[in-house]
């Protein structure tokens, strides 16, 4: 599990409520200090690796975040009224939350006291200076394991692995970044082959079934990141529906192995993915 700086509950508050192992998705702010102090209370929390966000320095236009009027602290429309007119329980499980705000900010950077505050100060901080030399700061300020997420391109993939990460992210930021992009999935073969073995190379973006998942290992991923589906399962049915996607998923993976006449995962590679006939070589 890996917790993002935008989180709803805090880094503190997620170690509180367990002792298994997670990540933490760190966002760069142009305030330092900030991302210092944040990067330390990861550290506090015992979190296993650091995800350094690439991809966010400059927030796209998000055509979808505007038609549907989301923002932070959220206007109230006729629409979203009547939207959660229909999902009663879930409205009164909100109601019953521990937190409703952003536990890693408000109350932790500065000026940034209550919801209303926190998307001024959002703005603001998102910081189109981000370079390598940034990276490496993060990285002796962490001094633990750093994966580095939003890579869609091999010159960025090659200076990653000389930067001293220890795994990339392939992302396109669940497209939400910028409209046009290639989807990770077609930029991931060519990063895994300028590469090779010298990092690890995850992919995160479109992964929504068990059979995705199996595409993805088989084009020379080493992991999937899983977002959505989760999220779908947690707000329909909280704890429960989080572990029936992650069942299904898993189902799904087992059940296209078998199909594929595999095993193992450790069995998989491209040879089981179909390629029309220009794209592959005639049969012998």
């Amino acid at each position: 599990f890996a917790l993002s700086t935008m989180s709803i509950l805090s880094v503190e508050q997620v170690r509180e409520a367990t002792t298994k192992p997670f990540w933490f998705q760190l966002y760069v702010m142009r305030d330092r200090d900030f991302v210092a102090r944040l990067i330390q209370r990861a550290k506090d929390a015992q979190c296993s690796a650091l995800i350094l966000t690439l991809d966010l320095q400059v927030l796209g236009q998000r055509h979808a975040d505007v038609k549907n009027g989301l923002s932070a602290p959220p206007r109230p429309t006729l629409q979203s009224l009547l939207d959660l007119g229909t999902k009663p329980e879930w409205c009164l499980r909100m109601l019953g939350a521990k937190s409703l705000s952003f536990g890693n900010i408000v109350g932790h950077a500065k000026g940034v006291d209550n919801m209303s505050s926190l998307s001024a100060w959002t703005q603001e901080q998102f910081d189109p200076r981000l370079s390598w030399a940034d990276v490496e700061w993060i990285k002796k300020q962490w001094g633990g394991k750093l994966i580095l997420k939003g890579i869609m391109d091999v010159q960025d993939a090659r200076i990653a692995v000389q930067s001293g990460a220890d795994a990339i992210i392939v992302s396109n930021h669940g497209g939400r970044q910028l409209d046009g992009a290639p989807a990770a999935v077609e930029v991931l073969p060519e990063i895994v082959a300028a590469v090779g073995d010298k990092i690890e190379v995850w992919i995160d973006g479109g992964i929504r079934s068990g059979q995705s998942v199996l595409k993805a290992l088989a084009l020379g991923a080493k992991g999937t990141m899983i977002g959505r589906p989760w999220l779908y399962g947690l707000g329909a049915y909280g704890e429960d529906g989080v572990r029936l996607c992650l069942e299904m998923v898993h189902k799904e993976l087992d059940l296209t192995m078998a199909f594929c006449g595999k095993t193992s995962i450790d069995q998989v590679d491209k040879g089981i993915l179909y390629e029309p006939y220009p794209h592959r070589p005639p049969p012998p």
